[in-house]
């Protein structure tokens, strides 16, 4: 298979070693407007073949499929142009800036019988496998809240606000991790330094009353990246800043007991033993682009396709009129 990866910025180079170590990529195409970035990956990976014209790269019928890792802002027109030319397309998140945009890409990969994908990498963690493993065999019990914390000082951006940025990883992770979709959310945040949000809070309402609490922000001092999870049953802490046992689960919650007679406490706490839980060690990047080659080859839809795309798009548009109304409630449809 002969891919083609488009921008060669921030996140598109780290994508080569890997895409060149896969087993069914056989040539990588890369485009970008910038001629400097073009000879510096050449000088690196000097196999590539790269190119200022995107024409050539959609006209050209050895490319099979498209990686699209631009602003935000470009994905809609990039990745509709390549599904126009019959091209398979991974999508850097977001999917698009906009609901009607992604919803039109799913349309366009579904006629052309072509496969749509979105760049969620959390998802493809070993650890937040674990977690989902964990989740669906009820161990937890019923759940009660989630509260996710990503923070840092940096990266600053002009064309995209810290949701945009940073939150839509948030988002991503409660989708997989849940079976249940949220039905209203709310947010604030503020700017400092620029029109665009810097720092953000949002939570995502479930009918269930299950509530999801997601703080994103680039004006931390230090680095976080904190997932708390409790159950009726059992709960549960991820922290990716740590080198190792980032995952634990304790044996912990409260037992009501108001059932059991006047003289009795109200409510009894329980505090057991805990655990570090085990997960897989392959890099999601990695993960991540195995499961494209997958989808294309197999013939299916990617674990995170348009569709999953679309969902958290319309959470990001919800999020934003959010902050703009100060907080009030915005339903999801």
């Amino acid at each position: 298979m002969n891919v083609a990866l488009i921008g060669l910025g921030r996140w598109g180079p780290r994508l080569i070693p890997k895409l060149l170590d896969h087993r069914v990529v056989d040539g990588i195409y890369c485009f970008d407007i910038d001629r400097t970035r073009m000879d510096k990956v050449v000088q690196e990976f000097p196999t590539l073949k790269v190119t200022s014209d995107y024409e050539s790269i959609l006209s050209n019928q050895k490319i099979d499929a498209l990686i699209i890792a631009t602003p935000a802002a470009s994905h809609y027109s990039l990745a509709r142009r390549a599904l126009e030319h019959g091209k398979h397309v991974l999508v850097e998140k977001p999917l698009s800036n906009k609901v009607a945009q992604a919803q039109h890409l799913i349309e366009l990969a579904s006629a052309q019988g072509l496969r749509l994908m979105v760049d969620h990498i959390t998802v493809y963690s070993g650890m937040v496998r674990a977690i989902k493993k964990l989740i669906d065999s009820k161990d937890m019990g019923r759940l009660l809240y989630i509260d996710s914390v990503r923070a840092g000082l940096g990266m600053l951006q002009l064309d995209v606000s810290v949701v945009w940025d940073l939150a839509v990883h948030e988002f991503a992770l409660v989708d997989y991790l849940l079976d249940e979709k949220p039905s209203a959310v709310s947010a604030t945040g503020s700017a400092f330094y620029g029109a665009l949000e810097e720092i953000a809070y949002a939570t995502l309402f479930f009918q269930s009353g299950l509530a999801a609490h997601v703080h994103v922000s680039w004006l931390s001092p230090v680095r976080i990246r904190k997932l708390m999870i409790s159950g009726m049953k059992k709960m549960l802490v991820f922290d990716d800043t740590l080198s190792d046992d980032k995952i634990t689960l304790f044996d912990r919650g409260v037992d009501d007991s108001r059932s059991a007679g006047v003289d009795e406490p109200a409510f009894a706490y329980r505090d057991g033993v805990c655990q570090v839980l085990p997960y897989g060690r392959t890099e999601p990047m990695v993960a991540l682009i195995d499961e494209f080659m997958r989808s294309i080859d197999e013939g299916r839809a990617p674990l995170t396709n348009g569709t999953e795309g679309l969902r958290i798009v319309k959470i990001l548009e919800a999020v934003e009129e959010s902050i703009k109304k100060q907080g009030m409630r915005v339903k999801l449809a």
